[in-house]
């Protein structure tokens, strides 16, 4: 088995200080596939990365490239798309931009990145018939594409594939710090079954800090560079200062719902159930005057959205139900800077963590870490609750933390903060709808099988 060796300590020597996206190679495929679709949306929340992969990407793979900012546009662009943006005046759109931005164009080795398109709608409709057209290669960027805002009036081109950018996961994380071997080393334990032993110490270090810092990347070069927590908390709170403004710019008609579910995800994800709860929003409010808020969390990608399965054996469609909802921040290291508020260092979660003491709010911590784990792995989150009678005849209510859908499969996940001593939610589970998988219970504890469960430690989420 791959061994950890001397890299035990929290902090690890950095060998680079250049972000390595799995996206990059998505890109790749894209730009070397068959398919007529030369056109390529990657999308994610502010600040993920987007517009530096798509520089990178075209920095390296082709021989010529176009940047169009449009939240900063070279004066007289918009004026080129207004003029020359329609098929019938594509060869002027080329010359004019290529001469305004001063780059040349070479069929079937340049790329045009049309950057925050979500601002110039206009840009993103004409897609169409640049992809038509033949000669090059349209990588565009956004953040809130679908909003009304942002997409109303116009055609969304089917031509354009997407990627969507998440946060750095786990596995991006520590090659960004320089560990180069932790990852391997739990895909072989996770694929062989066989417990970390010694070295679980370790590897749930590294996922704290992953944790403290997060997965976005100006928090993540930020703590390679200065490994100063202050620093990281300075860009984290930005981050989050940022989202507010959106809020208020985008989320029209209900922007004080929207900042309201926003604020209280700290709060909400500290109760037992975690489900957003509506009545402490408002007095009297029901799901369905926040609906278009959460929604907007949802598509924001500010958060990830857990609904409700009523039915397991259904398990999507129709069982789902969209009013019972856990909302969970899109990165655990955002929540952490969310919940301990701007006197952080006063905070008992912030110091919990900063002290590997996690017995504050823990449960809120981790399980918000799975579900960004779980999203980076494109997995639908789904939970499941019901009130039935418990073993002694008295009613008693399971809730299970998430299902995963594979085919004709579902299999149920719980995860625990601590040790999982007792787990009595996925015990019912397991009794009346087993499906011939073991159910999956994560835990800081080691790797264990038995017949029923599998016992994972949270870092090996990122392989379910």
């Amino acid at each position: 088995m791959t061994s950890i060796g001397n890299t035990c300590s929290l902090h690890v020597e950095v060998k680079t200080m250049e972000i390595q996206r799995k996206a990059y190679r998505e890109l790749l495929n894209w730009k070397s596939s068959n398919s007529h679709s030369k056109a390529i949306i990657i999308k994610g929340a502010r600040r993920v990365g987007k517009s530096y992969l798509a520089e990178k990407f075209a920095k390296n793979e082709y021989r010529s490239h176009i940047v169009i900012d449009f939240a900063s546009p070279v004066p007289g662009t918009k004026k080129i798309f207004e003029r020359y943006g329609n098929r019938y005046t594509i060869d002027e759109f080329f010359n004019q931009i290529s001469v305004l931005y001063g780059v040349p164009l070479y069929d079937k080795d340049s790329v045009l990145i049309f950057d925050e398109v979500q601002i110039y709608p206009k840009a993103r409709e004409f897609i169409k018939y640049l992809v038509a057209d033949d000669r090059y290669d349209y990588i565009e960027t956004g953040s809130l594409i679908s909003v009304k805002k942002n997409s109303s009036g116009i055609i969304i081109p089917s031509e354009e594939e997407e990627l969507t950018l998440s946060p750095l996961d786990f596995e991006e994380f520590l090659t960004a710090i320089g560990d180069e071997v932790t990852f391997a080393f739990l895909n072989e334990a996770f694929k062989s079954g066989k417990p970390l032993g010694n070295l679980l110490k370790t590897v749930n270090e590294r996922l704290r800090l992953y944790m403290i810092v997060g997965g976005m990347p100006q928090a993540v070069v930020t703590y390679c560079e200065s490994r100063n927590y202050n620093d990281v908390e300075r860009i984290k709170r930005g981050i989050i200062k940022l989202y507010r403004e959106d809020i208020a710019k985008y989320a029209e008609g209900y922007t004080a719902e929207a900042t309201a579910v926003f604020n209280s995800i700290p709060a909400q994800l500290s109760h037992h159930d975690k489900k957003l709860k509506y009545s402490s929003l408002g007095e009297g409010k029901r799901s369905e005057y926040y609906s278009d808020a959460v929604y907007w969390m949802g598509d924001s990608m500010v958060a990830n959205l857990c609904y409700l399965v009523e039915e397991p054996s259904v398990f999507d469609g129709f069982s789902v139900n969209v009013s019972k909802v856990k909302c969970y921040m899109g990165d655990t290291g955002l929540l952490l800077t969310l919940a301990s508020g701007d006197n952080y260092l006063k905070s008992d979660l912030y110091k919990s963590f900063m002290l590997g003491k996690l017995s504050v709010n823990k449960g809120m911590m981790t399980e918000n870490l799975v579900a960004q784990m779980l999203t980076a792995n494109h997995r639908p989150l789904r939970f499941y609750e019901i009130y039935a009678a418990d073993p002694q005849g008295k009613t008693k209510k399971y809730e299970l933390d998430f299902l995963l859908n594979d085919g004709n499969r579902v299999t149920p996940i719980e995860v625990k903060s601590g040790q999982a001593s007792v787990h009595s939610s996925i015990d019912y589970y397991i009794d009346h709808f087993h499906s011939g998988k073991k159910g999956i219970i994560l835990t800081k504890g080691d790797y264990r099988e038995t017949g029923k469960y599998i016992y994972c430690p949270l870092a090996m989420t990122m392989f379910l």
